[in-house]
């Protein structure tokens, strides 16, 4: 299994003490000195071969090298990430298990459902490893070829399209409700198990949209002659230079990604926390992990605790107003 990491004082306190660089000398040192004493125990909220299970195993490895102990990854899915959150905070704070998780843990699960555990209080930030943005796609059979035509079509179509997601709650899901929300438009979400399901629809014309990660389009595009409308993003992507971003299209501030980061939980030795971080941030020039996660489209971040918990208000407070505005339940409507 894997670590599984628990900060000493939740999310805020554990990063004012690392920004401050302020460590209990004796009682944290010696922590530090003798960590990690055995494996590391690594909990992954994501499924055993998607996008966030191949960040965690190459970020695994690396540190697995720099900390001189094996990490053992335990792929944990159910409840959209909240059993392993569960299970984390229940750890021995010691630095010997630790969580990898999408943002959408800590952005989207708490304005959706009734946790049991707080992840925000109850885990300690260590950082982001990996970004990737999210790509719009459309069926062959869409008549529309680019975001405007895609607009023009559903505001004088309202209800008469569609879009899969891989669940309620998901990017996939909430990313297209900000589109109609910018946009005023009326797209009907229809909800798949996995992208497999939902591809073979969309390629079938039974699926008019999905957004989808950029890892998930490998050759599909150009087997299946997908529409590729736009990129959710803030800039081009080096692996798609022809596509405009969807605000380049029309729709100013639309920006939808999704990152994979390590958390700990939140009693976990500072000095610990700290030796962590710096393991996350060095991943930044490291050439065997810049090679491993640019090939597949993602974006390399290798943050602060401070960078992580900055980004999980800013997306927090972003995705709380959608939910709110487009009245967003687990029950499909």
């Amino acid at each position: 299994m894997t670590p599984i990491f628990r900060p000493s004082t939740g999310f805020k306190a554990a990063v004012a003490l690392l920004s401050l660089g302020f460590l209990f000398p004796a009682e944290s040192g010696r922590a530090q000195d003798a960590y990690p004493s055995r494996p590391i125990q690594l909990v992954v909220t994501t499924a055993a071969g998607g996008t966030g299970d191949l960040v965690a195993r190459v970020v695994a490895e690396r540190l697995s090298e720099a900390l001189r102990q094996p990490i053992v990854i335990e792929n944990q899915t159910a409840g959209n990430g909240s059993v392993a959150v569960g299970q984390v905070v229940r750890a021995k704070p010691d630095g010997h298990t630790l969580i990898f998780m999408a943002d959408s843990t800590l952005t989207i699960n708490p304005h959706l459902y009734q946790l049991t555990v707080d992840p925000v209080r109850e885990l300690a930030p260590v950082g982001i490893a990996a970004k990737m943005s999210m790509v719009l796609l459309g069926s062959p059979a869409l008549k529309a070829n680019n975001v405007q035509e895609l607009i023009a079509l559903a505001q004088a179509n309202p209800g008469k399209l569609n879009y899969a997601s891989t669940g309620i709650g998901t990017h996939l899901h909430i990313g297209i409700e900000l589109f109609k929300m910018k946009t005023k438009t009326d797209i009907v979400h229809v909800p798949y198990r996995g992208n497999t399901g939902a591809l073979v629809d969309l390629m079938g014309g039974r699926i008019d949209l999905i957004l989808i990660g950029q890892p998930a389009l490998a050759g599909q595009v150009e087997k299946q002659k997908l529409k590729v409308l736009g990129l959710a993003a803030e800039k081009r992507s080096p692996l798609l230079p022809n596509v405009p971003t969807i605000t380049e299209a029309g729709v100013p501030g639309y920006q939808v990604s999704a990152w994979y980061g390590m958390l700990a939980p939140a009693n976990t030795p500072p000095a610990i926390l700290e030796r962590l971080a710096q393991e996350m941030q060095r991943l930044r020039t490291d050439p065997r992990f810049n090679q491993a996660i640019g090939s597949q489209g993602l974006e390399v971040i290798a943050s602060s605790p401070k960078e992580m918990t900055d980004s999980v208000r800013a997306e927090s407070d972003k995705w709380r107003e959608v939910i709110r505005v487009t009245g967003t339940t687990l029950t499909p409507k």
